[in-house]
């Protein structure tokens, strides 16, 4: 089909299991694709999905360079914003030269890479008179998705969609489940990039510079294998509250296999609340904030083979464990880590105990039967490995619980330096390896 085709309507009068071609080319949504059944979107080298309008006939008006544009206020929006991105959570996003500009919270706040959008007097604001530049405003909120099963989608550029905070460009979290995302690439949308649903397939992506997170979501028997996920959250998203680069909340059974996770404003890889079963195996994480992977109030998981470099470091004077490491596990239970490559992160390995509130069966998380053991960790400065704890918790942690570290291999810049935190006090790799039993 050619770029001025209407996709959402063929879609909707054809039958399912219909296979769409999409030749080279722009092709601008006007709605989103609800898919059927068995369909299958492919793209040709150079076929676009775009959720944006073109915006022209710029004048000025005082100060600013304005132009009239149709967008409705959603109801309700998600998330908390960093203090540098007041209007995070507002979706449509404003590109210029496919670059996304910072939203102002009012006109007041444009200026030099900053724009606002005023809904009641359907304007857009800019500090600058945008001629000679391409000027594009996203509004359509998804490009596929739908209860359908059995959607395939490769080999397409899919750009600049409106997706609120946990939503997706590609949504798969109503379907029904066994969707292929595989081959394409997935960017500058606000939310999410993909949105997982169960027993859903990403593989070989390139889902970067999206405005939350490259991958979120959900489900059973997920596999997110050989994507690059790098530089997500364009938007400003306060990331100790959900964003960075793959994120996944109460699934079960998944894999997250030979992905290259960089360079994302917040954690790399990151399975929060209620996750079981999850394997990561053969990743490489860097420049990732807080942790490059980290297994937080979740259950079984096998964290093997991975290359974790640079990453956790959070802001300047934040440094401690509880801020971020290479590999982190906070209140969850029966972790096996080994074979992993931790190199030159904030801090190596580390368990926590965070005070937080019970499971859904009334339960609370604790951080047991963490099994440390077999990795290669590098560490100029702070700590290469062990456990912090919240204050309402005993020593038990510990002492009771069945959490070790055991033949790992330290290369320390200063080896007589603390370097190992247990017990609620820091200490040298040999103090600790005697005093605790060859941990």
């Amino acid at each position: 089909m050619r770029a001025d085709d209407p996709l959402e309507a063929l879609v909707r009068q054809s039958p399912a299991g219909t296979r769409f071609l999409l030749k080279r080319g722009v092709h601008r949504l006007q709605a989103p694709v609800l898919a059927k059944d068995g369909d299958t979107f492919l793209g040709e080298p150079g076929a676009t999905l775009s959720g944006a309008q073109v915006l022209s006939g710029f004048v000025q008006e005082g100060q600013y360079w304005a132009t009239s544009v149709r967008v409705q206020p959603r109801s309700s929006h998600r998330g908390q914003c960093d203090p540098s991105h007041p209007a995070c959570t507002l979706p449509e996003d404003l590109f210029i030269d496919d670059v996304p500009q910072m939203r102002a919270a009012n006109l007041s706040g444009v200026s030099s890479g900053k724009w606002f959008l005023d809904y009641s007097a359907e304007k857009v604001y800019l500090p600058n008179d945008p001629a000679g530049h391409s000027v594009e405003i996203s509004w359509i909120p998804s490009a596929v998705s739908g209860a359908a099963s059995s959607v395939v989608i490769e080999g397409l550029s899919i750009e600049k969609f409106a997706a609120g905070a946990g939503d997706g460009a590609v949504d798969g979290q109503t379907s029904r489940g066994g969707w292929i995302v595989k081959g394409n690439e997935i960017k500058l949308n606000h939310g999410a990039g993909v949105r997982l649903g169960k027993r859903m397939q990403v593989l070989q992506n390139n889902i970067h510079d999206n405005g939350q997170l490259g991958i979120s979501g959900t489900g059973t028997g997920i596999l997110i294998e050989g994507n690059e996920v790098a530089r997500n959250n364009y938007a400003g998203y306060l990331y100790f509250w959900e964003a960075g680069g793959i994120k996944f909340t109460w699934s079960h059974d998944l894999i997250v296999r030979n992905n290259n996770v960089h360079d994302n404003d917040g954690p790399g890889i990151w399975g929060d609340l209620e996750n079981d079963n999850v394997v990561y195996e053969q990743n490489h994480t860097k420049g990732n904030k807080e942790a490059g992977i980290f297994h937080e109030v979740s259950y079984r998981a096998v964290i093997r083979s991975n290359v974790v470099e640079d990453d956790g470091f959070d802001a300047q004077g934040r440094n401690s464990p509880w801020y971020g490491a290479g590999i982190l596990v906070a209140g969850s239970s029966d972790v096996d880590i080994y074979n992993n490559q931790v190199l030159d992160c904030m801090n190596g390995i580390i368990g926590r105990q965070p005070n937080r509130t019970s499971n859904r069966t009334g339960a609370a998380f604790l951080l047991r039967n963490l099994n440390v053991h077999d990795n290669d960790i590098r560490q100029a400065d702070g700590l290469a490995a062990g456990i912090v704890k919240s204050a309402p918790y005993d020593d038990s942690v510990f002492t009771s619980w069945n959490n070790r570290f055991m033949n790992n291999h330290y290369q320390l810049r200063s080896p007589g330096q603390p370097s190992v935190i247990w017990e609620n006090a820091r200490w040298t790799l040999s103090q600790w390896k005697e005093r605790f039993h060859g941990r």
